[in-house]
Formats: C-alpha cells, sequence, structure tokens
C-alpha cells in the first residue's frame, strides 16, 4: 500500500463488550480521559447512542454499525476504542501511528433501543435457526404468524397492521414511528453523523455490517454503493480501491470473502432505490463502503466475527495514509 503500518496484536478476548448497558458502563469509565471526545444522540427512549473520536489527525474516518442485529461491528468498535486508550501494550505503536494521522470516530452501536431487545449478545448459529432470526431482524407480521414484516425504510404502527414481533433492526422515533437506520435520516445513526460530518468534514466512512451468507462458502464481502456506477469515475476508482485492499488483508487472515467487490441489490429495484435515496449525496463526495461479515453461522466464530471487522477498519487507515487524496 505504500506504507508500512503498525498493526495491533491483538488479545484473545472470551467475553466482548456489546450490550447497551456495557456499552454505556464503559464509555462512562472512559469519559474525561485525555485525547477522547464523547458524543452523545438520545434515542426515542432515553438509549444514548455514543460516538468516540480519537486523534486529530489531519485524516478523517468515521465507523459505525447501523443495525441492532449484527453485534460483532459493537465489539469491534469497542476494542479497537480499547487500544486507542492504551488498554493494550501489544498495540501501543499502532496507537501512536494513529493518533498521530488521523481522527477517527466510533459509533459502537447507532441503535441501542434495537439491540437492548435482541434475544441473545451474538448470533453464532448456535441457538436461533436463519428463519427465526429473520423475524428477530425485521419483525413477524402480526396478520400472517411466522411470516416476516415487510423490510421498508419507514414504517407507522397506526396506518398498517403492527407486527407482532417488532424487528430490532428498526428505531424507534415517536410513539408509532420506526424507521430502518441507514434508510432514513431521521435515523440516530445518520444524526450523529451530519452533526459530526459538519466539524469533522470526514474522508471516508466504514459500515460494518453482518449477514448470513446461506447455501455459501464464503464469509465475508465488502460492498460498493449502490450507486457505485452513477459516480464519477474518481470516486468510483477510490471505493474500488479501498474495497480491494480490505479484500486481500481478509485473504491473508484466510477469510473466505466472496470473488470481487459486489454492489448489492443489482435486481431490487426497491431496496436499491432506498439506499440510492440516503447514499448517493453522501458517496458522492467521500468513500463509503459496507463490510459484510458472516452471522449465524458456527462456521464464522464469534472471535473471527470480530476479527474480520477490526482489520477492516485498520486496512481502512493503512488505506487512508497510503492515499492522502
Amino acid at each position: 500500500m505504500g506504507v508500512k503500518e503498525p498493526r495491533c496484536d491483538w488479545p484473545a478476548r472470551v467475553e466482548y463488550c456489546v450490550r447497551p448497558d456495557a456499552v454505556a458502563a464503559q464509555v462512562a469509565q472512559w469519559r474525561g480521559a485525555p485525547g477522547l471526545r464523547v458524543d452523545e444522540f438520545r434515542q426515542y427512549g432515553g438509549r444514548q447512542v455514543y460516538a468516540l473520536t480519537f486523534g486529530r489527525g489531519a485524516r478523517r474516518l468515521f465507523v459505525s454499525r447501523p443495525h441492532a442485529h449484527e453485534p460483532a461491528g459493537t465489539a469491534a468498535c469497542m476494542e479497537l476504542a480499547r487500544a486507542l486508550m492504551g488498554e493494550y501494550a501489544s498495540c501501543d505503536e499502532w496507537r501512536t501511528w494513529a493518533l498521530e494521522r488521523f481522527t477517527l470516530t466510533l459509533v459502537p452501536d447507532a441503535n441501542p433501543g434495537g439491540s437492548a431487545r435482541a434475544p441473545v449478545e451474538f448470533w453464532d448459529g448456535t441457538q436461533i435457526a436463519n428463519e427465526q432470526f429473520f423475524l428477530w431482524m425485521f419483525g413477524e407480521s402480526g396478520a400472517e404468524p411466522g411470516v416476516r414484516f415487510p423490510r421498508v425504510d419507514a414504517w407507522d404502527s397506526s396506518e398498517v397492521v403492527p407486527p407482532s414481533l417488532i424487528g430490532i433492526a428498526y428505531e424507534q422515533l415517536d410513539d408509532t414511528l420506526y424507521v430502518e437506520p441507514n434508510r432514513d435520516y431521521r435515523s440516530t445513526f445518520f444524526r450523529s453523523f451530519f452533526d459530526l460530518d459538519e466539524q469533522f468534514d470526514y474522508d471516508v466512512w466504514l459500515d460494518l455490517h453482518q449477514t448470513e451468507f446461506e447455501r455459501s462458502d464464503r464469509n465475508a464481502a465488502v460492498f460498493l454503493p449502490t450507486c457505485q456506477d452513477e459516480l464519477a469515475e474518481t470516486w468510483q476508482a477510490r471505493h474500488r480501491s479501498l474495497g480491494e485492499a480490505i479484500m486481500v488483508r481478509w485473504r491473508q487472515l484466510d477469510a473466505r470473502p466472496l470473488d470481487g467487490l459486489h454492489i448489492p441489490y443489482r435486481s431490487d429495484d426497491v431496496q436499491r432505490q432506498y439506499l440510492d435515496q440516503v447514499w448517493y449525496p453522501i458517496s458522492e463526495r467521500l468513500v463509503h463502503l459496507v463490510t459484510e461479515v458472516q452471522n449465524n453461522n458456527p462456521a464464522t466464530p464469534i472471535a473471527e466475527q470480530v476479527q474480520l471487522q477490526i482489520e477492516a477498519v485498520q486496512t481502512t487507515l493503512a488505506w487512508m495514509a497510503a492515499n492522502p487524496n
């Protein structure tokens, strides 16, 4: 990549910081520490979305986990925060390198209200079958038991037959309104980004996601923006360059990513339109990529889920150092 950046020797962990109450407690312990800025964004219902900003370097990265059913992103953000707080001696060289060069904002959980309703801390494929997992994600129809509630950008319980199980992916905004965080600017997810972007003017946004990779031997992917083909060629090239760097790193770790970079929802006009509406104005001015790491499958244990997300962030920083413009 042109720059030989240090990397952490990450300690093995048995427990990760994932649940909203655990994240809040850890942030409370860190609050006031030199070099850490904590911003809070209150959700309807009272839970706080935390944004942790480290460093004051010229290159600026925003990292987030929008979906409540994809906890490896939260664990990865909290592990990175521990390293940046100086809690891992094996990461000291990387910490110094990162703090000098970057302004790094981590949003470990952009929907703690949804995460708090999850029946498990991690989805590892040993407790809940995917059919039931899908109902936990987006809800179970109130009209047809066992049928998944439609996936939409926003819905109002006063205007539809309410789901019998409200999907944890949705964020509640008032008594009746729910939105999917990464598809509606009213979400706390987007509110946190727009507020901080006004101050920091981020260069790159890395979104940490997970998916099941059902009936596949693969366990990771990098998704380009759904609007990739509509972007200026310079921005298309930047998105591809970072995505390819992440894929190379994953393969070095013996992960099994999909071949090549993918543009999601090519054959789903409805879902693509939801995403294009919110993401095109962002992707045309900064690099925005989505990582997808396997969820709810014993083929990818929890520690590997978390490590692949951590490595994606580390690789993004290395790519930014090597590509200053």
